[in-house]
């Protein structure tokens, strides 16, 4: 299959589901801080920054992958950017206020994927979905910062 011909491809179901399946532990975290629910050891604060660097990691790698194909700077220096920047915000930044930035992060890995789409790197399917997900993973965040103020 070429590449232009994956391109224009819709994300299978498998996934969309496992794309909808990341966005609950990022519902599950405000509802662990008000405490409507409890996982045994677990701190919320912890399963946040622990999943929200993973995330952020895995999200930053994939578009680190997309743009290989033609070199782009940008996308390649943005997704090291991302990566870095969460992972510091997971070191020095555990705060409402730190949450709020991880918001800003991961709509600011949204436009470079929108970048991305534009070049051809990524899918007009994949970009749609990460289009649905991405708010519905800030607003959890933004959630987050409120209820842990």
């Amino acid at each position: 299959m070429q590449a232009r011909a994956v391109m224009n491809e819709k994300p299978s179901a498998l996934i969309r589901t496992l794309t909808f399946a990341g966005v609950i532990p990022f519902v599950m975290a405000p509802m662990m801080k008000v405490g409507w629910i409890a996982l045994p050891g677990i701190a919320p604060d912890t399963w946040l920054w622990s999943y929200t660097v993973v995330i952020g990691a895995f999200m930053a790698g994939a578009q680190w992958g997309s743009a290989l194909s033609r070199s782009d700077a940008a996308s390649l220096m943005g997704s090291n950017l991302f990566a870095l920047a969460v992972f510091a915000l997971a070191l020095w930044g555990r705060t409402p206020v730190g949450v709020l930035a991880l918001t800003t992060l991961f709509a600011a890995q949204l436009l470079l994927d929108h970048r991305q789409q534009r070049l051809g790197l990524i899918s007009a399917g994949y970009w749609q979905l990460r289009c649905t997900i991405t708010p519905l993973v800030c607003t959890t965040l933004v959630i987050y910062a409120w209820v842990a103020s």
